[in-house]
């Protein structure tokens, strides 16, 4: 696989994503999907004139039936579903990507263009920021090499500009079919538009990724000159670091995460923090326990 010097390539885990409620689709694949299928866990018994299926007679159960019927196994339907990554690329997502083999945003990307694979569903991806970015796009694909496309794609691109009113256009590039889409995104948005984003999706399945640094809400200097930039307009800004003016800053920090929170579980499930580095462990554990 390309990528940095030295880097052998972003890492690869099965990820257990799931759709939320049944998918619909009739190729068959491993989420549990709207209808009676022949590759599903068993549900129960019917009756023949309800299935007229004689490759699922059960003779035993209609041997056993005291009204003398035909019973044929039922089975829950299973399907393939799309997985999709609306990707927010505005110069604040470059905070603390640049210059690095490991970068985060890329590796969780390609993690789930890989996982999608694996599990043989089909991966997209949409990208934009203050414009459009079809060059970063894929198309709806179940090629194995998705990932590795990924990775080329985005551990070189970091973003540019000011403000996200493509992303939210981009929003309506999605099919109209239910879907699951990861939207991975700093969310340094006005409440307005992120309602709107979320707004635009709402017929679709959406896990949040907040994409955050500790060096800007945690590991702070609690004292000394510090220079601030607006990577997205390029202003600067000396200040003195304090103590009251460090807690401000932290308390402030961990309301934006909570507002966000709160924002997230109207729309449907709680983000996953994506926190300095990608850990494909946490991300497992985190669509384990229900966030996905």
């Amino acid at each position: 696989m390309s990528g940095p010097a030295g880097r052998e390539g972003p890492p690869r885990a099965d990820l257990p994503y799931r759709l939320f409620g049944r998918a619909r689709g009739v190729a068959p694949g491993s989420h549990r999907a709207v209808g009676v299928g022949a590759n599903g866990a068993f549900l129960r018994h019917a009756s023949i004139l309800e299935i007229p299926d004689a490759r699922r007679i059960d003779m035993r159960a209609s041997l056993l039936d005291p009204l003398g019927g035909v019973k044929v196994r039922r089975f829950e339907n299973r399907a393939r579903i799309d997985v999709f990554v609306l990707l927010d690329l505005s110069g604040s997502m470059a905070f603390g990507r640049g210059g690095r083999a490991d970068d985060p945003v890329a590796e969780l990307v390609s993690a789930i263009a890989y996982a999608a694979a694996r599990g043989q569903d089909r991966f997209g991806l949409i990208a934009a920021g203050p414009d459009p970015r079809g060059d970063i796009a894929i198309r709806p694909t179940r090629r194995r090499g998705a990932a590795d496309e990924v990775w080329d794609l985005l551990h070189r691109e970091l973003g540019a500009g000011r403000g996200v009113a493509s992303l939210i256009e981009a929003a309506d590039e999605l099919p109209q079919r239910r879907a699951l889409v990861f939207v991975v995104s700093d969310f340094l948005m006005p409440e307005d538009q992120l309602e709107e984003l979320m707004g635009r999706l709402w017929r679709h399945d959406v896990a949040p990724v907040v994409v955050r640094s500790s060096a800007v809400e945690t590991r702070l200097p609690r004292f000394g000159l510090v220079e601030t930039r607006d990577l997205e307009t390029g202003r600067r800004r000396l200040m003195v670091m304090r103590k009251s003016l460090r807690e401000r800053w932290i308390a402030a920090a961990k309301a934006r995460r909570a507002a966000l929170d709160a924002v997230f579980r109207r729309h449907g499930r709680p983000a996953f923090d994506l926190v300095d580095r990608f850990d494909p462990e946490a991300f497992a554990d985190h669509l384990l326990s229900g966030g996905v």
